[in-house]
């Protein structure tokens, strides 16, 4: 009976952390149902596991500065992947540097996207877009 209870915990165990996986992996905190597109200056840009993050001081309509983030895949399938015009790499991104970001906002209401399209100061996709 013991080796029973042991194996239903260990499955159950199994099944809830790969849900749990599976969970931090999909876009529940952004809401794709509508895109945002923010433009200004690159502050952060983090090329690290498990998501890359582009960080960028934008103005709001009251000319207020807000710090946006952006939120990508891992570098590794970044760096490799067939959307993206360039090949990204640890400093393709310099803190001044113009940038648009273009994603879906966090539900929060954070100044948070998920990443559809990069474009650089002079209007280039580095990702993204058709």
């Amino acid at each position: 009976m013991e080796g029973r209870v042991a194996k239903t915990f260990l499955i159950g165990s199994a099944l809830i952390i790969s849900a749990v996986a599976t969970a931090h992996h999909g876009g529940a905190a952004y809401d794709g149902s509508e895109t945002v597109e923010v433009i200004g200056k690159v502050t952060r840009f983090e090329f690290v596991n498990p998501h890359v993050l582009i960080y960028a001081d934008v103005s709001d309509e009251d000319g207020n500065t807000v710090e946006w983030s952006g939120e990508l895949t891992s570098p590794n399938r970044l760096a490799r992947s067939e959307r993206s015009a360039v090949r990204w790499h640890k400093d393709i991104f310099q803190p001044g540097d113009d940038i648009t970001l273009i994603g879906n906002p966090a539900r929060s209401g954070a100044p948070s996207l998920r990443l559809q399209e990069v474009l650089n100061a002079d209007g280039t996709k580095m990702i993204g877009g058709g």
